[in-house]
């Protein structure tokens, strides 16, 4: 780790000392010596390279350099003091920061609600949306504390996982073309395909499922969002396959949009599960992940299967 020319205790005698102006009255309430005091002082303007100390006049001064890092100091101590007081007591029960990054198709139906829940549990907290591979290196790499994502990182045997949602994968099309679909490949005669991304998770599952059908569809429209995406297809540009969450996400006329099952024989699914480090954020994760589940149960499924009731077998909720 880099080395900052300072620690807790210098910092104490830095700030001690501006406050007294005197390094002698300074050791006194620090009940040090004067030379300790001095030496403490000049080491810590040696290893910063910086008078902090105006000492040609009585009493000293800051220097502005000193003045700066005084302000410094002074967050830094009660900073460290506010963390001994919740050290000391053993109460870790509501967290300081809580990062949370999930899939943008769940951000519309869990956001509001979720953010109600974490603030119960946190001093302070960030929701951030995006693609899945990026939100799992980022839990690896400790930037942000839980994930909600279709990608549940199974090669990390050591993480903490409670499934969310499961959904199937549908096929959407122009709805002036429902009537007369037969096949994919009639699709292809007729449309384009309108495809996420090869870089997304979402986009990758997709591909690897068309290459199973021997559906070669091609690359003529590839699109970086959901709403992009059915927003071509609602203007008659192609046909595309999504989730039952992407599309109600998205917010678009489903007069425009008609959605149908993909092929019985060849189905798929995704699950989305939250996925965090085990132990460090005590029961907070399995608090989530049940009020997600209840949301999405209450909020999510009876207006899906309303509109689209032959997906009640498909969807499940945890």
């Amino acid at each position: 780790m880099k080395g900052f020319g300072f620690d807790l205790r210098a910092l104490e005698v830095f700030v001690t000392t501006a406050q007294a102006g005197n390094m002698t009255l300074a050791a006194n309430q620090l009940r040090l010596t004067q030379s300790s005091v001095s030496q403490t002082i000049s080491a810590l303007e040696n290893n910063l390279n910086v008078a902090l100390l105006d000492r040609s006049i009585r009493p000293m001064e800051l220097t502005v350099a000193g003045r700066y890092f005084y302000d410094q100091s002074c967050h830094l101590l009660s900073q460290a003091e506010k963390t001994h007081q919740v050290m000391s007591k053993g109460d870790f029960q509501k967290l300081h920061l809580l990062r949370v990054a999930m899939v943008d198709s769940l951000a519309t139906s869990l956001g509001q609600p979720l953010v109600e829940v974490i603030k119960r549990h946190t001093e302070s907290w960030t929701i951030s949306t995006g693609r899945s591979h990026m939100h799992a290196q980022a839990l690896l790499t400790r930037h942000v504390d839980i994930i909600i994502s279709d990608d549940a990182l199974e090669d990390h045997a050591s993480l903490s996982r409670h499934r969310i949602l499961r959904e199937p994968f549908v096929l959407v099309v122009p709805s002036q073309y429902a009537k007369s679909y037969p096949s994919f490949h009639h699709l292809l005669r007729e449309l384009d395909f309108v495809r996420y991304t090869s870089d997304s998770l979402i986009g990758t599952t997709i591909e690897r499922y068309l290459r199973r059908l021997d559906v070669n569809a091609p690359s003529h429209m590839q699109l970086d969002n959901t709403f992009a995406v059915l927003s071509s297809v609602a203007a008659g540009l192609g046909w595309t396959i999504t989730t039952p969450l992407c599309l109600f996400q998205s917010g678009l006329t489903r007069d425009k949009l008609t959605c149908l099952p993909l092929p019985a024989d060849e189905p798929l699914h995704r699950n989305l599960t939250l996925v965090s480090r085990p132990n460090e954020l005590g029961k907070l994760p399995q608090i989530l992940a049940g009020d997600s589940r209840q949301i999405m149960t209450e909020k999510f499924l009876p207006g899906v299967l309303r509109e689209l009731p032959w997906l009640e077998k498909e969807l499940s909720v945890g």
